[in-house]
């Protein structure tokens, strides 16, 4: 079931137990919402109770979950850092003992609503836990949402917010949240506020009040360069020393964009499709739209000459062969010298 269907259903009929799985924090936040709303103020004052399951003992939720509501008609649990249901189990000074919660999910209290957000990219399957969990839960999903499946959402939600957004405004506002939902709702707010007079939000909005992420930053810069133009990849350069990032971490960024770039470049050559470079490299599909339409500007020795010295530069960097800083500058000079003879 998606987040959007979910105040719905629960205003025809309350389940037992239900599964909010899925690292999406905004769409978690919103599942939240949409459960506490079973209860009214009132009510949650007596019937609701939550338990990290990272700090404390899961034989007390249960205990909790099989009490009977007080004043009310229903019990409102949440359980939240299931980690038990991931494959890497994160280093705890607690040491959940399953059985109680199984019993639980075999035949749970009707009269309560028990909520387990798991906020993972993955549950690990394998595990009966996590079998039995998703087999006598509804699932909510929450999961990151794909590029379209983003730009669709944002629109509707501007929309339903009565504003407007010209399509590149949209794009862009997607591109410099790196297609992040929860940093795109944040980023809203205040073009919501700046766009108040006309409700429509422009190219121009976006590109002033929303700031691009560090990845694009370095991206432009190395752009700059595999494009010859040594003045405005200075520009770029500066500007990110100026925010205070260290030349070894933009170095290192530099060489994992590159070396995405020579990847996606050599096996579409190849003829592998954008679903299957994602699940191949590993890397967000988001990532692998934005390589693709990337790596055509640049040939494929441009860009192995560009990762091979920037190999270089982090070797010196880190065996103190010379200011950092200067030593970056010193590969866009060497670089760009290079590739214009």
């Amino acid at each position: 079931m998606k987040v959007q269907e979910l105040a719905t259903a629960l205003s025809q009929q309350v389940a037992p137990l239900y599964l909010v799985a899925g690292a999406e924090l905004q769409l978690q936040d919103q599942a939240r919402q949409a459960f506490m709303k079973i209860l009214t103020p009132e009510e949650a004052a007596m019937n609701f109770a939550e338990f990290d399951l990272e700090q404390n003992d899961i034989s007390e939720a249960v205990g909790e979950a099989n009490s009977l509501p007080f004043f009310g008609n229903k019990r409102l649990i949440f359980l939240t850092h299931p980690y038990f249901l991931q494959a890497n189990k994160p280093s705890l000074k607690i040491e959940q003992d399953l059985n109680v919660f199984i019993d639980y999910l075999k035949h749970p209290q009707e009269t309560t609503v028990l909520v387990i957000f798991a906020p993972y990219d993955k549950l690990d399957r394998r595990k009966k836990i996590t079998k039995l969990v998703e087999k006598t839960a509804i699932t909510i999903d929450t999961a990151k949402l794909s590029y379209q499946k983003t730009l669709t959402t944002i629109q509707q939600q501007i929309k339903a917010a009565g504003f407007t957004i010209t399509e590149a405004a949209l794009k862009q506002l997607v591109q410099r949240c790196n297609n992040d939902y929860t940093l795109i709702i944040s980023q809203l707010a205040k073009l919501y506020i700046f766009a108040m007079d006309q409700h429509h939000i422009t190219l121009k909005a976006v590109t002033s009040l929303v700031p691009q992420t560090l990845d694009d930053n370095v991206f432009d810069l190395l752009n700059a360069l595999l494009k010859g133009n040594l003045r405005q990849a200075e520009v770029h350069y500066q500007q990110l020393l100026l925010l205070k990032n260290e030349p070894i971490a933009l170095t290192a960024l530099a060489i994992s964009q590159l070396r995405l770039l020579l990847q996606v470049k050599i096996l579409t050559a190849q003829g592998m499709s954008a679903g299957k470079l994602a699940n191949y490299l590993q890397v967000h599909p988001y990532r692998i739209k934005l390589a693709i339409q990337n790596e055509k500007q640049f040939s494929l020795a441009k860009l192995k000459q560009a990762l091979t010295e920037l190999f270089e530069i982090d070797y010196r960097m880190k065996s103190g062969q010379g200011d950092k800083e200067y030593l970056f500058e010193l590969f866009m000079i060497s670089f760009i010298q290079k590739i214009s003879q």
